[in-house]
């Protein structure tokens, strides 16, 4: 489990935004420098390694093989990640469960 920080600063939001493309394209796009140029080598070298866990964490739900469509997946998804984090921010489960059903679509 990922409490290295804390899963609701406006620093980690943004970085989960960043890395994902949430918001700023129409499909998720990963981008490890992206992120690198947004936040410097330091700051990215912290938070990578907790953006990634978390979204290993929420990956690991099995809502793509029961959920009867995109927005109970989403739904099941999210709730099965906010159970193993429950101080994460509303914005980081929302980010992940877009690349998530993007990707199990």
């Amino acid at each position: 489990m990922v409490e290295m920080m804390s899963l609701n600063s406006p620093q980690l939001v943004e970085a989960v935004r960043v890395w994902t493309g949430w918001g700023l394209s129409n499909t998720p796009s990963r981008d490890d420098e992206r992120l690198r140029r947004q936040f410097g080598h330091e700051a990215t070298a912290k938070l990578l390694p907790v953006i990634k866990a978390l979204e290993e964490d929420f990956y690991s739900s099995d809502a793509r093989f029961v959920a009867a469509n995109l927005q109970e997946m989403e739904k099941l998804a999210s709730e099965q990640f906010k159970r193993k984090h429950p101080t994460v921010a509303e914005e980081i489960a929302k980010a992940l469960a877009w690349c998530y059903t993007f990707d199990f679509k």
